[in-house]
């Protein structure tokens, strides 16, 4: 661990951060240490979250992050908000488990609890930093809704200016559409959990104010010496950045230019809610999507996209995003005559009597299976929040419910009125103990009363992440 001095252009104050021409404003010397009367404007957006989660990496930034907003809370203490420090061990390096466990340390020396998560499994041979990236979010996520059913949960991430101008020009490069020159944005739903955010407070302050900060604290942190590897394409941009200081990209213009498109992004995605409710969207309790085929045709490309990409990312299960240019390719299928179905992203999307409808495609490699102890919850495919009753007293196996099982349902049901298309529910969770179906509770919900096929269907809980 050792100390580094970084070289970046000048900050902005935390008022100036939501000024549309800060950049004209009276310049924040780069390397002034944050002081706690700028942390009251920064962290202010945090007071209504009952759970604060702390990303932090042991980097000079988000270590930085750790103790302003420690400092913070502790003069906001209201005795209903929780600090938790996360840390990802993205398994890539032999001393990475130590570091994260040095992280923990930290935390606890400030009396904050520390969650250390795993990224476990086989890594890509390329496309390293984004699939990392990637699992960090899943697995942050994932923790994040843990703790759904305490009030609104915040993750915090320590990205600075610096980071959004070196994001921005790296999706400038490979092409990005709107969402992607927007940048990061200073607070996002996470997933589709309503009381979920990821936010980012430190948006408009550079990474030599944070390092500036540690130092008069007489703090230390961990440098990564992947940040100095040129394999990777944010590193060589990091090195050329004194280049395109020269000719004015300097890092508070190129993020003004981010929050500027960050408008023209928030118009489309109320457009896009604006369709959805024109279309008469129903989620089925996240058995299938369906809405108007002719009204959503009807609609702008740009908007559609939008709305096309809300569905494969709430149905498919899938970790990253769909990319553009097949989401794009999709729009030109459906605009076709005689579409009638097509796969993307996870999902199976269709025509059926006037309607479009988006639903979960199994893929060749099946969905996931998951063990629950009594009491236990967690989250299944990326789709469902399940868990079960402590009253269960027994663990039990959540899977896919499949066709052939379905079918054996359908059979043992009075009616079928009310009851999803076949290749829908056979994606959906169901509970198992000793091959014994427990409960479908999604297929409960859709009837309006428990399931006839188990006496302890009322025990187990699926909540679809819309």
């Amino acid at each position: 661990m050792r100390p580094r001095t970084s070289n970046h252009g000048r900050s902005r104050s935390a008022s100036e951060s939501d000024v549309p021409d800060a950049a004209d404003a009276k310049p924040v010397s780069a390397a002034l240490p944050i002081e706690e009367s700028e942390t009251e404007a920064l962290f202010a957006p945090l007071a209504p979250f009952a759970v604060l989660i702390l990303a932090v990496s042991g980097g000079a930034d988000s270590i930085a992050m750790m103790h302003l907003v420690a400092r913070w809370s502790e003069r906001h203490r209201d005795g209903r908000r929780k600090l938790l420090v996360a840390t990802v061990d993205h398994g890539l390096r032999p001393e990475a488990r130590r570091e994260a466990e040095w992280v923990a340390g930290q935390a606890r020396a400030i009396g904050l609890a520390h969650e250390l998560l795993s990224w476990t499994g086989t890594k890509p041979s390329t496309g390293l930093q984004d699939a990392a990236r990637t699992a960090r979010y899943r697995l942050l996520a994932e923790l994040a809704w843990r703790f759904s059913g305490s009030g609104p949960v915040a993750i915090m991430t320590a990205h600075t200016e610096d980071d959004q101008a070196e994001t921005l020009l790296m999706r400038l490069a490979r092409g990005s559409g709107l969402d992607g020159l927007t940048g990061m944005s200073v607070s996002r739903l996470l997933g589709r959990v309503s009381d979920c955010r990821l936010v980012r407070p430190l948006l408009g302050v550079s990474k030599a104010r944070l390092e500036s900060t540690l130092k008069v604290r007489g703090l230390t942190w961990i440098e990564d010496p992947s940040n100095a590897c040129d394999r990777f394409e944010r590193v060589r941009l990091r090195k050329a950045r004194p280049n395109l200081e020269s000719i004015g990209l300097t890092s508070d213009k190129i993020a003004l230019s981010a929050r500027r498109l960050e408008r023209a992004r928030a118009a489309l995605e109320a457009a896009a809610d604006a369709l959805q409710s024109a279309a008469g969207l129903t989620v089925h309790g996240g058995t299938f999507a369906s809405l108007n085929a002719h009204v959503f045709q009807g609609a702008a490309e740009d908007v559609r996209l939008r709305a096309m990409s809300r569905l494969l990312a709430a149905f498919g299960g899938q970790d990253a995003p769909v990319r553009l240019a097949k989401l794009e390719a999709l729009m030109v299928r459906m605009g076709v005559a005689g579409f009638e179905a097509a796969t993307l992203g996870g999902c199976i999307v269709l025509r059926h009597a006037g309607e479009i409808r988006v639903m979960r495609e199994p893929g060749r490699a099946g969905l996931p299976q998951i063990t629950l102890a009594p009491g236990a919850f967690a989250v299944w495919d990326r789709r469902f929040r399940v868990g079960v009753t402590p009253e269960l007293g027994a663990a039990v196996v959540v899977r896919a419910l499949s066709t052939s099982h379905f079918a054996k349902l359908r059979r043992q049901l009075e009616a079928t009125k009310g009851l999803p298309p076949a290749r829908a529910a056979a994606t959906l969770p169901s509970f198992w103990h000793n091959e014994e179906l427990l409960a479908v509770p999604t297929l409960s919900q859709l009837l309006g009363a428990p399931a006839a096929w188990g006496g302890k269907s009322g025990l187990c809980s699926a909540e679809f992440i819309w």
